[in-house]
């Protein structure tokens, strides 16, 4: 693993960066099984993110799609980071240090909620 990549194993230090702030790199497309898309700041994928792809970001997480695989936002340790999409149906997301796996349905018969955002409150992740 190199020095830069980003990831839970990489968190030294807590920090905090409003969210307006911020270095931003677009991926035009979606990301298949297998790519991994790594920046220090925001990443914005102009597709879906399919499951076994894996999307990692020091900042936020701005997918204009469905994520499926794996978003990490505020890799670096930022509990401000955000992660938003058109959709929000992968088996687990994070931000900074805290995992969340998703839950399955609790009730089949009902109608199942879109989750579209995901951010830090206490010490969890908050899916909306």
């Amino acid at each position: 693993m190199k020095e830069n990549e980003l990831g839970l194993h990489s968190i030294e230090q807590t920090f905090r960066q409003k969210i307006e702030e911020t270095n931003a790199k677009i991926y035009d497309g979606s990301l298949r099984c297998g790519s991994k898309l790594e920046h220090e700041g925001t990443i914005i994928v102009l597709g879906d993110i399919k499951a076994g792809a894996e999307v990692i970001s020091g900042e936020n997480v701005i997918v204009l799609g469905v994520i499926r695989g794996l978003a990490h936002a505020g890799a670096n340790g930022n509990r401000e980071a955000i992660i938003v999409a058109n959709e929000i149906d992968a088996p687990q997301i994070r931000i900074a240090d805290i995992v969340r796996e998703m839950e399955k349905e609790e009730n089949e018969n009902e109608e199942k909620s879109i989750k579209r955002r995901a951010y830090i409150k206490g010490n969890k992740i908050i899916l909306e």
